[in-house]
């Protein structure tokens, strides 16, 4: 049926004015509840058709032996979901620290009563421990753990699947984002939805406490991981770190999800796709009847193998070494996601509790709008101010000079050091990949030059981001 001109302007009308106040009642409850300033929000907007989300989602749930296929799903929500991104540069100086290398000694056993072979550890202090100091950068774009959900409305840990490796196409969070495709070849139930938000309740001081205790456990791990290198150990203990955290930026981001729901023996179980990448995490369910069966299966073998039928004859063999393993497999695999819904509930919870020790301020000196552009400089800077502290004490640029370690002067094309770590790689790959990407380019004699340097960049990363070409390389020279 035709409808007249008028009465369709009238429901364009209504659907605008629809968007509009929804955005405006989203933004004033954030200024009634003094969230992030309004100005300092960013967004990464929906890029991914809605028919790509549910792709993602019959895979998520399809895959694999024991997945249950989820059919007649209802359409997903649209969601803005609030993300704090934390930027910081962490300073570490190392205190005290003891490495220890396994041995094999010969040890008398009074039980055995004979003279066995054991492993055991020889320990010693690192010698003049405060010559140890290190200076990492830590963005969001590279730790996936310094983005962090800014909301109790869903569980944290089923959210933090969809964290993006790249957060680049961040823009201002304007109304405009909340429109969507018109999908006029589609149903009603998926031309009806209306994109949400989901607002801020976590502050930014929480996220960045979040981001504290992640900063303090990696480069606990990296001065583990430095000191068995170093002195050729096996392991470490009393480690004793000085972490001093700087040039902190915490800045209030929004990420697109689509949010599938279903229904599971009461409860309702939530798979998150992002609208930008389509990365997906969630709740699966497991198909109890296979598992049953396999356990079945597996117990008769068992059985078999150690001489068939045990005690009680033949009844008592059935249901207690076939029946009933079956059953509790069963059992487990069927309530599963609601046992892990119950954790993860738990662990929500005890993060409430902790939030109210925290200072409940929403703007602060270090609260920031998120720029991938300026993360990426701070990170070139940084870079830049690390080879020159290699060039000054003479560890990097007597390797370079040398040219054993370096032949092709890969090292030298992404611009780090011979001994960095794969991060620092990456890192610096993405830098100098994005500033000397071909595309950027309009002069044909610029674009033929950053199309050299892009290959040579290339070349390198190729050889120097596997292990086992790095280390051909470092070796003999070959990559």
């Amino acid at each position: 049926m035709m409808l007249p001109l008028g009465i369709i302007g009238c429901r364009i009308r209504q659907q605008i004015g629809t968007r509009i106040r929804y955005f405006s009642t989203t933004i004033s409850r954030r200024r009634d509840d003094k969230g992030p300033p309004k100005n300092k929000l960013r967004a990464v907007p929906f890029t991914q058709h809605i028919k790509a989300a549910e792709s993602v989602f019959d895979d998520f749930h399809g895959k694999g032996f024991f997945s249950v296929r989820i059919k007649n799903a209802d359409p997903p929500e649209e969601i803005f979901l609030p993300f704090w991104l934390v930027s910081a540069t962490a300073h570490v100086q190392l205190k005290q620290a003891q490495v220890g290398r396994n041995t094999l000694e010969r040890q008398f056993n009074p039980i055995t009563k004979r003279t066995e072979q054991v492993y055991t550890t020889e320990w010693a202090w690192v010698p003049s421990p405060e010559q140890y100091t290190f200076t990492r950068q830590y963005l969001p774009a590279e730790h996936a753990n310094l983005q962090v959900y800014g909301s109790h409305k869903y569980r944290r840990g089923l959210v933090n699947g969809i964290r993006q490796d790249h957060v680049t196409e961040v823009q201002e969070f304007t109304p405009d984002l909340l429109d969507r495709p018109s999908y006029n070849d589609m149903d009603d139930d998926i031309r009806n939805i209306q994109r949400k938000v989901d607002p801020f309740t976590i502050y930014p001081t929480t996220a960045l406490r979040f981001a504290r205790s992640y900063i303090q456990s990696n480069e606990e791990k990296e001065m583990d991981t430095f000191l068995c290198n170093t002195y050729s150990a096996d392991k470490t203990r009393l480690v004793d770190l000085q972490i001093t955290i700087s040039d902190i930026h915490v800045s209030p981001v929004y990420y697109p999800a689509y949010v599938f729901t279903i229904n599971y023996l009461g409860r309702h179980l939530r798979t998150f796709v992002n609208g930008h990448n389509l990365s997906v995490s969630g709740v699966r369910t497991y198909n109890w009847h296979r598992a049953a069966a396999c356990s079945a299966l597996t117990m008769t073998g068992l059985m078999l193998a150690n001489g068939g039928i045990g005690y009680g004859g033949y009844s008592g063999s059935f249901w207690i070494g076939i029946a009933l393993p079956s059953f509790i497999t069963s059992v487990i695999v069927m309530y599963y996601p609601l046992i892990s819904l119950r954790v993860h509930d738990a662990i929500r919870q005890y993060e409430i509790r902790g939030q109210a020790d925290d200072p409940k301020v929403w703007d602060t000196d270090w609260t920031a709008a998120y720029d991938s552009f300026e993360n990426r400089q701070r990170y070139r800077s940084w870079r830049a101010e690390q080879q020159a502290n290699y060039q000054r004490t003479g560890s990097y640029s007597s390797r370079a000079s040398s040219g054993n370690n370096d032949p092709k002067g890969y090292y030298a094309a992404l611009n780090v050091p011979p001994n960095a770590s794969k991060a620092d790689i990456q890192g610096a790959f993405r830098g100098l990949a994005m500033k000397h990407h071909p595309d950027r380019f309009s002069d044909p004699k610029e674009k033929h030059q950053a199309k050299e340097k892009f290959q040579v960049i290339s070349n390198a990363y190729s050889v120097l981001r596997d292990s086992k070409k790095r280390n051909i390389y470092d070796s003999t020279g070959n990559g």
